[in-house]
């Protein structure tokens, strides 16, 4: 999977893509055909109530949106949930509609709250445990 960043130098920038390698690794996307494009929107939790969104770019492009106004370990564990979906699109688990109203999981239609998800409930129970391997390593060095 190769990535590429939308933002300037910056200490935000070389966390967000040393996290996002690591994570390409550990869930094992280092052969995925996708293009991963990061972008950073400050300001975004608080405008749109979301902390970061991933969406698909034609046949194999993706999308990921941080907001680069959360402290560490926020964006951290934003980053981590995120990848979450990058894996879930590359691996075809999950798929939007070509109207982009209705997502499939597993092959199936779901229209549920967003906490009742499918692809939710995995980001949410996947984030922290990959946000703590990182952690663990900086605590290490």
């Amino acid at each position: 999977m190769e990535v590429l960043c939308g933002e300037r130098k910056s200490a935000t920038k070389e966390l967000t893509l040393t996290a996002i390698k690591f994570f390409i690794q550990d869930l094992k996307l280092t052969n995925s055909k996708y293009n991963l494009l990061v972008f950073f929107d400050r300001g975004m939790a608080k405008r749109e109530d979301v902390r970061g969104s991933v969406s698909k770019l034609g046949p194999k492009g993706l999308c990921m949106v941080l907001d680069t106004s959360l402290d560490f370990e926020r964006l951290l564990i934003t980053i981590a949930h995120e990848m979450v979906h990058v894996k879930q699109y590359a691996r075809g688990q999950v798929k939007n509609s070509s109207r982009g109203k209705t997502r499939y999981w597993m092959g199936k239609s779901v229209r549920k709250e967003y906490y009742d998800q499918p692809w939710e409930l995995e980001a949410f129970s996947k984030e922290r445990i990959l946000a703590n391997k990182v952690f663990r390593m900086i605590a290490k060095a």
